[in-house]
């Protein structure tokens, strides 16, 4: 027997803040008989949703805005945790406008080997900047002890791109670290991990900092700038709820 068409993960897709408050202006129905629910991280929807949704809300750490009705529901991953947990009647999409809208800061910060970058943003825009460099050679091809030199030449050149990132880091961020509500980071998931390791200050951020990793090429300014909109980007998805069970075939 073939698995049911709510059992497949679901599509999801990138909307920016713009589009996401365009969209959700059409769905916004106070008189629809379908339900609002604003979930908070780790909550579930009191209503049958389909393993595939239910999988999707468990696994945000920001939580999750669901417009549910039997013959459609979308489900939003917001950018930012949800905070407060809501029940309605009818679609209403006040709560997830507010939420994308609602002035923050944010600290970002962009490593890949090579370079990085460190920014504070006001909302979209970009108040604090530094990008930095450091050469690290690309990995060696050859066996024998000549890739043993390169390999600890290539780690040093690391350590030394590592500690300039942490100095700045620290140097931009510490200033302004009591208005910092949310911290991202970006770039090459291995580097980073390598990097937390040898950088002490990233434990001052861990408690602010965002589940997702931005996806962006070598940090430059401008790919720091364009930062600013994929912050409040949402995953967004479509489907149909499963029947009651119990329900008509």
């Amino acid at each position: 027997m073939s698995s049911p068409a709510h059992s497949q993960p679901l599509r999801f897709g990138v909307l920016p803040r713009d589009r996401m408050r365009r969209t959700a202006s059409r769905w916004h129905d106070e008189s629809f008989s379908g339900l609002t629910f604003a979930l908070t991280p780790s909550r579930t929807p009191p209503v049958s949703v389909g393993a595939a949704a239910a999988d999707a809300i468990a696994g945000s750490a920001n939580g999750a805005y669901l417009f549910y009705s039997a013959a459609e529901s979308h489900l939003v991953i917001p950018p930012f945790p949800v905070e407060r947990a809501v029940e309605r009647e009818g679609w209403h999409t006040g709560p997830l406008i507010s939420h994308l809208d609602r002035p923050r800061t944010v600290a970002v910060f962009l490593l890949r080997l090579g370079g990085f970058a460190v920014g504070v943003f006001e909302g979209e825009r970009l108040t604090i900047s530094k990008v930095g460099s450091t050469f690290v050679k690309g990995r060696h091809k050859k066996g024998g002890s000549s890739s043993g030199r390169f390999a600890r030449r290539r780690e040093g050149q690391a350590r030394m791109l590592y500690d300039k990132a942490c100095e700045t880091l620290r140097e931009r961020i510490e200033p302004v670290l009591d208005s910092i509500e949310h911290f991202a980071v970006g770039g090459d998931r291995l580097t980073l991990t390598d990097f937390e390791k040898r950088c002490p200050f990233m434990r001052r951020l861990e408690g602010r900092r965002l589940p997702t990793v931005l996806n962006v090429p070598d940090p430059r300014l401008r790919v720091l700038e364009g930062v600013g909109r994929d912050l409040y980007s949402c995953r967004v998805a479509s489907f149909t709820p499963p029947a009651p069970s119990g329900g008509a075939p």
